[in-house]
């Protein structure tokens, strides 16, 4: 059972990933078009407004490039096919991202029983080419269309309770995913609330990836500072790696954090975690939001309230730091660097 739940993990992380450009490049031009006045129908202008249609249908091939290739990920290249087909069905009668999930592991495995089918000579000559395609898209299809209702109606029903959020709920929200983004910076929990965020931008609900944004960036960049509030509780190398930690932490990539966590788990991690979801929960009960899923500071401008990002995120650094600090103990290596150095 652990096999196979770490296999269905890496199969949707990597649809996920090959889905993260198109969620970037339709996130920033509905962006762009929205704060050109697009969204405006009787003032926007015509680039504006194409900019947001543009932007609205890169999203639309969010679904089905992740199913392709969550099936790619079971079934090799005779599985991107019948994925992205059941992908498009699930975004067409509106199953969203959890149906495009379904879509991506039935086309995987109806993909992998047929490569297994005992066929004549002549038929597995063009079982790669006709019988694959035909039978995976044509069994993804009819299934889809069967069990698709069920899951459009929990997926609108999860888009409506969302939208609904607000004030306390709202906040609550946004510190459960900063605190799952920061708790194993970049492992299984992480990927589970950043793959719910990434959902939801295809649902154009885009304030949890703000709080999700503050648990990808706060915990290096948190860090970095602590070494610098209180050098002598760090080590010399951790001290040295606060400006690499930092940039990292910048970019994106949470997993800068680790060193950190690695030397002193027990006072590091409950940090991360705290600053990360005090961040989260004011990220959005101010009303912040994030279209685009990667790309670090560089895409803050392009958020909604980008100004009350920008608060919830320096609450959630100062907070990770000084917890940090106050956890932490002094190091002992400090005598024994000063005497080597001389």
């Amino acid at each position: 059972m652990k096999k196979f739940l770490e296999e269905a993990k890496t199969h949707l992380m990597t649809g996920v990933s090959y889905m993260l450009p198109f969620v970037v490049a339709g996130g920033l031009l509905l962006t762009i078009g929205l704060l050109l006045g697009g969204g405006d129908s009787a003032h926007g202008t015509a680039f504006a407004k194409q900019t947001v249609k543009a932007g609205v249908l890169i999203f639309s091939l969010m679904v089905p490039v992740m199913a392709g290739y969550m099936s790619y990920s079971i079934a090799d290249r005779p599985g991107i096919a019948p994925g992205m087909v059941g992908g498009l069905i699930a975004h067409e009668i509106g199953a969203g991202f959890l149906g495009g999930i379904v879509a991506g592991f039935l086309a995987g495995y109806i993909v992998n029983f047929i490569k297994k089918l005992p066929m004549h000579s002549y038929l597995a000559a063009l079982k790669p080419i006709i019988v694959i395609p035909l039978l995976g898209a044509g069994a993804v299809s009819l299934i889809m269309y069967i069990i698709g209702q069920p899951i459009a109606l929990a997926s609108k029903g999860l888009e409506g309770w969302l939208t609904s959020l607000s004030g306390g709920n709202l906040a609550l929200l946004g510190l459960i995913i900063g605190a799952m983004m920061a708790f194993d910076m970049g492992g299984p929990i992480n990927k589970v609330a950043f793959a719910f965020c990434v959902g939801m931008l295809n649902q154009h609900v885009y304030a949890p990836m703000a709080a999700c944004w503050i648990g990808i960036m706060t915990p290096p960049i948190g860090l970095a500072l602590a070494t610098r509030i209180a050098p002598k509780k760090f080590s010399v190398g951790e001290r040295q790696s606060a400006l690499p930690t930092t940039i990292m932490g910048a970019t994106g990539i949470t997993e800068g954090a680790i060193p950190f966590a690695v030397s002193d788990p027990l006072r590091v991690i409950p940090s991360i975690v705290v600053g990360s979801a005090v961040g989260g929960a004011l990220a959005m009960a101010l009303g912040a939001a994030a279209p685009v899923p990667s790309g670090g500071v560089l895409v803050i401008p392009f958020f909604i309230k980008p100004f009350m990002f920008v608060i919830a995120f320096a609450v959630g650094i100062v907070t990770t730091a000084l917890m940090t600090v106050f956890l932490k103990k002094k190091v002992e290596e400090e005598a024994a660097y000063t005497q080597e150095v001389a």
